[in-house]
């Protein structure tokens, strides 16, 4: 059939001297295939016709629409006299859909060498490449050529400009021309909400999406995953639970997506059997949606269930990623399976050729560090294929903290320090080392680096929804209107945990003082004001759901442990590394964490 085809098109192109009429009507025959166009182009070169406008301009169309994309950029840029402006916008939007967007934004610039005027469309059209390029610079250009042509006040163009500043990470210019818009769309919202989100704003983003449900403006799915995948790093799950709600009550149709925000929301909340039902029920599964619950138990430490996710996904013919086999990884990681982690690495690299990132790394020197494998840890360190970065090291030098192994811990918190002197968290990560051997020099040594090199500590904190509320509670934070009655109950509880066994494990304080002093310092952990608060603020047996921003200290995991027995509640606490259950006396990490 093809041999045909290509027989048939070569007599139609026999003929040197044809008419403008007749290359226009072959430009119709055949004009999805790129071979068929460069054999009409060749003629057309050939021909007396050769520089015709508009027959340049049809040439062009008809290669952009099957996806040529380097013939029609030669055309416009050798073009007799000046291209016509659909046929730039047409050229720079193929570009950028097809992924090209640095070529998409030096079109833009070569029309503009060639004194052509955007229009509207123009910028609708390379702005998202400079999104997607995340070249701010261009964009910013960009942005200016819009306001000196007139177009910041069409909608569209403000939009793109709004997401191109949000994707760029620029959310603050993002929300200056989003306040400067006279009228907004929903597309307006979704690009402002969404810059938020990426930017790590998420707060900012429920209050934007709040405005939004004031206004009455009406949601799509975009708005609903942005708002989900907000609550999801909050931790907000009442707030997570009422959008849910309201995309059943619109019957709005849960896609692909938006199945996997509700699941990803629902599993970083700690609702590990809600993400797990609404996975079950959705009708179409694609790899976003088995990456999320799989990373979900991952988080969760359920790596079994892990691993019969990724094994049932690979028999629904869905080929995993390098995202699903961060999810799995780390779900070994936090249950220190060691061979399983071996054997999926291998997979990863053998079977399915997906290239080990940093984080696929990062997950392997945790499973080796956590196990008491220091040593394999490191040489698997200095064999890596990629440059490790101050997180690859991050997770040894914490197993050193672990095992009290201070002497490898000097040498990696040196490599560490070299790639990110900046970060406090490494510095204090070594004091504790330091601090747990008794070596009250190392951690001064510690203290005066940090001075010298002007680094703060980041504050720890915890946080707990009530009622829709999210509070915030910092270490020895007394700015809580029930303060008084927060650390009130937290002594009583205390004297309880005492009278059931529980000894301070004072070694993680980083000051010499004396034990009494170290427990009261205990006592004003993030985490325990946050716990103390939910257990006066909630009916007896409710869930307890508690995120930190760091990772929970050993004292305050026995401590949890001991408070979910006394109060008889199940206590769940996001830290920076993972899930912990905490229920009748036990974590669910069995304190491997």
């Amino acid at each position: 059939m093809g041999r045909v085809h290509h027989h048939h098109s070569k007599t139609l192109l026999k003929p040197f001297n044809q008419t403008l009429q007749t290359l226009l009507s072959l430009l119709n025959l055949h004009s999805s295939s790129p071979l068929y166009l460069l054999h009409l182009h060749a003629i057309i070169v050939k021909s007396h016709l050769s520089h015709h406008p508009f027959l340049l301009t049809r040439l062009a169309h008809a290669y952009l629409s099957s996806n040529s994309l380097s013939p029609p950029t030669r055309i416009l840029l050798s073009f007799p006299k000046r291209p016509p402006l659909f046929l730039w916008n047409e050229t720079i939007k193929a570009h950028a859909r097809n992924g090209r967007f640095r070529d998409s934004i030096g079109l833009y610039d070569a029309m503009l060498a060639r004194g052509a005027t955007p229009n509207e469309f123009t910028f609708t059209f390379v702005l998202p490449a400079c999104a997607s390029a995340r070249a701010v610079l261009d964009g910013r250009r960009i942005h200016e050529h819009a306001v000196k042509f007139g177009f910041l006040s069409n909608v569209f163009v403000a939009t793109a400009v709004v997401d191109m500043y949000g994707k760029c990470g620029e959310v603050g210019l993002a929300r200056q021309v989003f306040d400067g818009m006279s009228q907004r769309g929903i597309a307006s919202y979704n690009a402002m909400i969404s810059g938020y989100v990426s930017s790590g704003k998420c707060e900012e983003a429920i209050s934007l999406f709040d405005q939004m449900q004031k206004l009455g403006l009406q949601y799509d799915a975009t708005t609903m995953v942005s708002a989900l995948q907000a609550c999801a790093s909050l931790g907000a799950l009442q707030k997570g639970r009422w959008i849910h709600e309201q995309v059943m009550s619109s019957q709005m149709e849960i896609n692909v997506h938006l199945g996997a925000a509700l699941v990803n929301m629902y599993a970083r909340c700690g609702c590990i059997e809600e993400s797990r039902r609404i996975f079950n029920e959705m009708p179409r599964r694609d790899l976003i949606s088995w990456t999320a619950i799989i990373c979900g138990y991952g988080m969760h430490g359920l790596a079994v269930d892990a691993e019969l996710l990724f094994n049932q996904m690979v028999q629904c013919g869905v080929m995993p990623d390098s995202i699903t086999f961060v999810g799995v990884l780390s779900g070994f990681s936090h249950k220190g399976m060691v061979n399983k982690g071996r054997e999926y690495f291998k997979k990863m690299t053998e079977e399915y050729y997906i290239k080990p990132t940093l984080e696929h790394y990062s997950c392997m020197v945790d499973m080796l560090g956590r196990a008491g494998r220091l040593e394999e840890a490191e040489a698997f360190i200095r064999t890596m294929l990629v440059v490790p970065d101050a997180g690859v090291w991050g997770g040894l030098l914490n197993a050193c903290k672990i095992y009290g192994n201070v002497e490898l811990g000097k040498r990696v918190v040196e490599e560490i320090l070299r790639l990110d002197p900046c970060n406090a968290g490494w510095y204090v990560l070594m004091s504790n080392i330091y601090a747990t051997a008794g070596l009250w020099d190392g951690v001064a040594k510690m203290r005066l680096l940090m001075k010298e090199r002007k680094v703060s500590k980041y504050p720890g904190w915890s946080s707990i929804e009530i009622d829709g509320h999210r509070h915030v509670f910092l270490v020895f934070d007394r700015s809580h209107p029930k303060s008084e009655e927060i650390y009130r109950f937290l002594k009583d509880l205390e004297e309880q945990m005492q009278a059931a066994g529980y000894v301070a494990e004072t070694k993680c304080v980083l000051v010499n003082l004396d034990e009494e002093a170290k427990e009261d310092m205990l006592c004003g952990h993030s985490e325990r004001l946050a716990i103390a608060f939910g257990i006066l603020s909630t009916k007896e047996g409710e869930v307890l759901r508690v995120i930190k921003n760091l990772r929970v200290c050993v004292d305050c995991h026995t401590a949890t442990k001991f408070i979910s027995k006394i109060v008889g509640r199940e206590i769940i606490v996001r830290d920076a590394n993972r899930f912990h259950h905490f229920r009748d006396g036990v974590c669910s990490c069995g304190d491997f964490w």
